[in-house]
């Protein structure tokens, strides 16, 4: 059966508002191919999915390409490239994106579910007037549903590499369009802002990580005279600070143990500022590595300590280059590497921190963050679920693109379609390396365009439709609470509704100074731990946070010695009653810990009020109190005899009763240690 043609569309696009609106499906299994560029290159799958080198269009290995004779020239007999349609449908339209030549395509055959033929196209090839097209075929409404579609070409009527991007089909009159998937309602405001020359130079910059509190940029500089071993040696970690008139200090080149004669780049600076996530491995003398991988370094009292090779479980990377991210939490390191089961080039992976510290085998992140082609360069912001990324397997402005999608869940493999940062970062040439500070209010990029050298940092301010969700940046200094003086420490920090741990952070063992970046949507507790110290627990709320935040909180540790006394902070009754919630368990559990790894000890519970209220009802209220503290304890193992209680109402405030916070300081809940 062969229809007559009744409409030929060649439209290519630059929609940059809709993404096929309409009902199409793209093809998504190969049946037949006369011959393909080569095994790794343009070949027949490379056909499959929704376009990705249109509306740009031009050469790309992204497409599939008739083979190559043994000079390296096009094949010229007929070429053939049959596909297949997850879900048979009954269809009015054929789309296909011819991507480089354009004009070789005689035939297009569709195929039924009873395996039958139907030709709705023959014309004589030959050459379009557009370098790339979306070639738009129109007839009557088929009354069977189609299951495949045949293309047949005519290489030698139309010279040059003929290549097909994806060939959909529709059920609507509506021409299928190729576009770039923008994020919604994106405008930027502003140009992108070169940082100048204290950060850029006449040689090669690129972004590598910024500071969760947007001061410190960390770049690395290629080519460079004053890198380590030379300007032949290998690429450095450099670091710029931001000073008090909105200015950048000169950088300065990290030095050892960071950099060596390899190749070296900070990859993640964690919230706390204190640790470094760094490209590729280290020997133990802080030498160049010999393998493929990443590492971490602390901050010490004299700098940075020796980089440490990450262990990841069955590592495995079939590529010359690797990138790689940590999250906010610390707990789930983002890796682009190549291996035998990546959907093209490199693909980003996760692998989820172990209790002994190594790191689980990477796991693929999917079809929805990875392509046919390479993605590099990911940042997870500090929200934990905003993931921008580079790739030139994804519809975009030319070369490289930086998208951003959402995480949805906790599996790390179900994340929101990428969307398109659009032309206020993104150009025709290779975009990437990116980094957003906890506020969200700039992106650091790194871009040929406009330079001072061959490529430099700039910044963007950011509209909303990208910026990571908000967070609480909390920060502060780790005291000891008898003398006031900084402690090295332990971070940690939990949802109080269930008691998980969601991160640990560390704090600088010179000044104490530590920081953490909390996601919203829950009710936090945090505290400092160290040896010999038991933690006066911190909490705050993010459930109703609607914007960037930050807070100073200073976290105290007291020493575990008779006479001390300790503010149980993270225990919450139900109104004017003494019943425990829920949220208080956690809390209660280091407690029943503390003393179940201490059998000596014996401590005295004492409740206490503000001055609201009857006294001889505060009394009560804060010895009932106390009591229910005292059985949550007793009720998980620890003897009865190491407890005492007794509630004091008012008469003990730790400050003054004229404000809301100096009488939620009042009231309370705390122990003192009675007997070691």
């Amino acid at each position: 059966m062969k229809y007559s043609v009744l409409s030929i569309a060649c439209i290519l696009v630059f929609n940059l508002n809709n993404i096929f609106a309409q009902n199409v499906q793209w093809a998504s299994k190969i049946l037949k191919y006369s011959s393909q560029y080569s095994e790794t290159k343009s070949t027949a799958e490379q056909a499959l999915g929704k376009p990705n080198v249109l509306p740009t269009g031009g050469d790309s290995r992204f497409a599939w390409a008739v083979g190559q004779t043994d000079d390296c020239y096009e094949l010229t007999e007929e070429a053939t490239l049959k596909l297949g349609y997850e879900t048979p449908m009954k269809i009015q339209q054929v789309a296909i994106a011819e991507n480089c030549a354009p004009g070789a395509i005689e035939k297009v055959v569709l195929i039924d579910t009873e395996g039958d033929d139907h030709e709705i196209y023959n014309v004589e090839p030959q050459l379009a007037s557009e370098k790339s097209r979306m070639l738009n075929i129109f007839f009557p409404m088929t009354n069977y549903k189609v299951a495949a579609v045949t293309v047949i070409l005519q290489p030698e009527k139309v010279k040059g590499w003929n290549e097909i991007d994806a060939v959909g089909i529709s059920d609507s009159k509506d021409s299928v369009k190729a576009t770039i998937h923008l994020a919604s309602s994106i405008k930027f405001d502003a140009k992108p802002e070169n940082l100048g020359v204290n950060v850029n130079s006449k040689y090669i910059e690129s972004v590598d990580a910024i500071s969760p509190d947007g001061k410190t940029l960390f770049i690395s500089r290629d080519k460079h005279p004053d890198n380590v071993g030379g300007k032949d040696a290998g690429r450095d970690a450099w670091y710029s600070t931001l000073r008090a008139d909105g200015t950048w200090s000169p950088a300065v080149n990290m030095g050892a143990p960071v950099n060596n004669e390899g190749i070296n780049f900070v990859n993640t600076i964690t919230p706390d500022g204190n640790t470094l996530l760094l490209a590729n491995t280290y020997e133990k003398d802080g030498s160049r590595g010999g393998g493929k991988g990443v590492s971490m370094t602390h901050r010490n009292a004299n700098g940075w300590s020796i980089p440490e090779n990450l262990s990841i479980h069955n590592f495995k990377n079939l590529s010359n280059y690797g990138e790689y991210a940590l999250s906010p939490d610390g707990k789930t390191l983002l890796l682009t590497i190549q291996t035998d089961e990546t959907l093209g080039l490199k693909d980003i992976y996760a692998s989820f921190l172990m209790e002994n510290g190594d790191w689980t085998e990477p796991k693929n992140l999917g079809n929805t963050v990875n392509s046919v082609g390479d993605e590099t360069g990911p940042f997870l912001a500090a929200d934990g679920i905003s993931l921008y990324y580079s790739t030139n397997g994804i519809s975009g402005f030319g070369g490289n693109d930086i998208f951003i999608t959402r995480r949805l869940d906790d599996t790390w493999t179900k994340w929101s379609e990428p969307e398109n940062l659009g032309s206020g970062i993104n150009t025709p040439d290779f975009d990437a390396y990116y980094a957003i500070p906890a506020s969200g209010d700039y992106a650091y990029f790194s871009s040929s365009a406009n330079s001072i050298g061959e490529e430099d940092v700039f910044r963007i301010a950011l509209p909303k439709a990208v910026k990571p969700k908000p967070v609480v940046l909390v920060s502060g200094k780790v005291y000891d609470s008898k003398t006031k003086k900084p402690i090295a420490a332990a971070i940690k920090y939990e949802a109080l509704s269930d008691g998980s741990n969601n991160g640990i952070a560390r704090s600088n063992p010179s000044t104490g100074e530590y920081k953490i970046a909390l996601p919203s949507g829950k009710d936090f507790g945090f505290r400092a731990e160290a040896k010999n110290y038991y933690a006066i627990s911190e909490n705050v709320n993010t459930s109703t946070l609607t914007e960037y935040k930050e807070i100073t909180k200073d976290l105290y540790l007291t020493p575990i010695e008779v006479g001390q006394t300790i503010r149980i902070n993270n225990i919450f009754f139900e109104f004017a009653k003494a019943d425990l919630k829920p949220e208080s368990y956690g809390e209660l559990d280091r407690v029943v810990k503390f003393l179940t790894e201490s059998p000596s000890i014996e401590i005295k519970l004492s409740g206490h009020t503000d001055n609201i209220g009857n006294d001889a009802a505060n009394l009560t209220l804060s010895e009932n109190r106390a009591q229910s503290v005292l059985k949550y304890i007793v009720a998980h193992g620890i003897p009865a005899p190491r407890l005492t209680a007794k509630g004091f109402g008012k008469t003990k405030p730790v400050t003054g009763n004229e404000t809301d916070e100096g009488r939620q300081l009042n009231r309370r809940v705390e122990f003192t240690i009675v007997k070691q």
